[in-house]
């Protein structure tokens, strides 16, 4: 099921999928609740909990090898301490417990590990809605976040799928994150196992000026 993005607090949010036994058709989500936006520039996204046998890779996505995120490049927006600082606010969060608003109350969760598959994903889809000038969980190709999370040699038993765009920081995207009911939902869901994340920059043409997304899942 789809939902519709909505600005918020000066992002665009949309959660992704994620689930225990049955594949739930998953799309981009809405942004959040109630509230006029912000005056502020910067969208956000998610999917809800998917699970199931991972759907087949789209055609033109073909897999590659694992990619790491390294500091201070391209697919981190030129950010130093990225890894380490976006698992620190995960892992932060969801030591806490949260209440993410509409999606209930959630309870403390076990630390989220780096994947380098799961990164590549995320860098993949931060590319091609930078170079497409897009906002969506949808790709250019037409694929899905399961796809692209399969394409790059991930074997999920369950996933879900952040995105945002416009924040300059990790601090802020996360912010952004946990202020809206869906992601918040999919960072805290106690499912996840691994995550990986990419931010690219925009450019002159692009309607933002940084592309951010995070990939949830647990393993087969």
């Amino acid at each position: 099921m789809s939902r519709t993005v909505r600005e918020m607090n000066a992002s665009r949010l949309s959660w992704g999928s994620a689930g225990l036994a049955l594949l739930l058709g998953a799309c981009g989500g809405g942004g959040g609740d109630g509230g006029a936006p912000s005056p502020a520039p910067a969208p956000v996204t998610t999917t809800p909990p998917v699970t199931a046998p991972a759907p087949p890779p789209a055609a033109s996505a073909p897999a590659s090898s694992p990619t790491t995120v390294d500091a201070g490049t391209r697919a981190t927006c030129q950010l130093s301490n990225f890894q380490a600082e976006l698992l620190e606010l995960v892992n932060r969060y969801r030591a806490a417990g949260a209440s993410c608003g509409s999606e209930g109350n959630f309870a403390p969760a076990s630390a989220l590990r780096w994947q380098a598959n799961l990164t590549q994903a995320a860098l993949q889809h931060s590319d091609d809605m930078q170079s497409g000038n897009f906002f969506s969980h949808t790709g250019s190709n037409g694929s899905t976040a399961g796809q692209r999370i399969t394409a790059a040699g991930y074997s999920w038993r369950a996933y879900g799928e952040n995105i945002a765009a416009g924040q300059a920081s990790a601090s802020t995207v996360m912010t952004s994150w946990m202020n809206s009911p869906g992601h918040c939902a999919n960072i805290m869901n106690s499912t996840f196992r691994e995550i990986g994340v990419a931010c690219v920059k925009g450019g002159a043409g692009n309607t933002y000026g940084t592309y951010w997304t995070m990939e949830l899942a647990t393993p087969q």
